[in-house]
């Protein structure tokens, strides 16, 4: 088995060299880490950023979710102090009182207030008094949240789903691409690679970090798309290692992207990964790109994934 030899290895950028046994990747595809923390103490800032960073969906999912709960809350209050003191309702069962109530406080809570049903007597109208002012905050918080959400700058990167070992001006070389996948300007993009792997095939080994050098590490336009290139030359810490001595070592190559975004003025981040079982060996990358008809140029997103098989020099 091949042996690394370290000629540019590097300091622990932040994940531990001491994690033996791990057998997850440790950026995911959506730029996560897969580091999971526990004892964490709750409150309103650790509240707040879980749901910042949650997908669109699961927010969604979370501020239905909690309308409905805050709703069922107040219904339940109006309906132990007793349907008869909402003037209004017409339900003749114990169900359709309840429902009655549910939306009258969700007309409540969102300040819409339609008239067919209003509080009577003292119990009532205070619990609807303050349920108008849970539903003014909520609101608050609610549009705070997706407005934070939505003005938030982050880069929205298209990488291709293999990087490959390719033939490369008499030699082989180590590339991947990826591409804008919005229709903003970025700009001054910077790239960082890092090649991480256990010293040995043990599992319980050490691993190590080892920066990758570019051809071109920086870029001025993302217009099109890009694709960085590490010759595996005798200055690589890829030389003389195979596929298996990668999948062997749990290899994986950690991507860090910096550019600045025009359309919010400042600089944005994306993280992505390759592991040893995304890399393909003797491939080259097919042209991701055509000229339209009055002379444009053309890039379809998809076909930043697609190669060819090619042998290796």
């Amino acid at each position: 088995m091949s042996v690394l030899r370290g000629r540019n290895r590097r300091n622990d950028p932040g994940f531990g060299t001491k994690i033996a046994g791990s057998k997850k990747r440790i950026i995911n595809h959506d730029g996560s880490f897969n580091v999971k923390r526990t004892g964490l103490k709750g409150g309103f800032d650790n509240a707040y950023q879980n749901i910042l960073s949650l997908s669109n969906g699961a927010f969604f999912l979370v501020v239905l979710g909690g309308f409905i709960g805050l709703n069922l809350l107040f219904a339940t209050g109006y309906y132990f102090i007793g349907p008869e003191h909402l003037v209004g309702i017409r339900g003749e069962t114990e169900l359709e009182h309840f429902l009655d109530c549910f939306y009258f406080s969700a007309q409540t809570f969102t300040t819409v207030g339609y008239g067919a049903i209003a509080p009577r007597g003292v119990l009532a109208s205070s619990l609807a008094s303050l349920e108008a002012l849970m539903g003014l905050i909520a609101l608050a918080l609610a549009t705070g949240l997706l407005y934070t959400r939505f003005s938030r700058p982050k880069a929205k990167l298209k990488f291709s789903n293999n990087a490959l070992i390719t033939p490369f001006e008499g030699g082989n070389a180590l590339m991947f691409r990826f591409t804008n996948a919005r229709r903003n300007v970025l700009m001054n993009l910077k790239a960082e690679v890092i090649l991480t792997m256990k010293d040995s095939a043990d599992p319980n080994s050490n691993r190590d970090y080892y920066g990758l050098e570019l051809d071109f590490k920086e870029i001025l336009f993302l217009a099109i798309s890009w694709t960085l290139v590490h010759r595996i030359d005798e200055k690589s810490d890829l030389k003389g290692l195979t596929k298996q001595d990668l999948i062997d070592r749990e290899a994986e190559i950690l991507i860090l992207i910096s550019g600045y975004d025009d359309t919010f003025s400042q600089t944005v981040h994306t993280r992505y990964s390759y592991t040893a079982e995304e890399i393909v060996w003797g491939a080259k990358f097919d042209k991701a790109f055509t000229t339209s008809d009055d002379g444009g140029v053309v890039i379809k997103l998809d076909d930043i994934h697609n190669y060819k098989e090619v042998p290796l020099n």
